[in-house]
């Protein structure tokens, strides 16, 4: 899929905020998880296949915020967001 330039910058905008989290910069996982969804949201993408990829990689990071809250396993978020950032790497290009 061919990104426009917003698009674009919403998806490097994703990129970082994963970083800030894994870097330590960001402590606030449900912070981050809101706020990669409300990007995913603004960059206005329409392509089925790549939202439902998306929402394969965010739906277990929501998961945990919901049932973990604050106490998240910070390892398995760690692993879960890099995983996450890959697919975003991917499809940014």
């Amino acid at each position: 899929m061919e990104m426009n330039p917003h698009q674009q910058r919403l998806w490097q905008n994703m990129i970082l905020l994963i970083e800030s989290y894994v870097e330590g910069k960001n402590q606030d996982f449900s912070d981050v998880v809101g706020k990669l969804e409300g990007a995913l949201d603004a960059s206005e993408i329409k392509d089925n296949d790549l939202i439902n990829q998306w929402y394969d990689f965010w739906t277990p990071l929501e998961i945990h915020c919901s049932i973990e809250g604050k106490n998240v396993n910070k390892e398995l978020a760690l692993q879960e967001l890099k995983a996450m950032k890959n697919f975003l790497v991917k499809f940014k290009r």
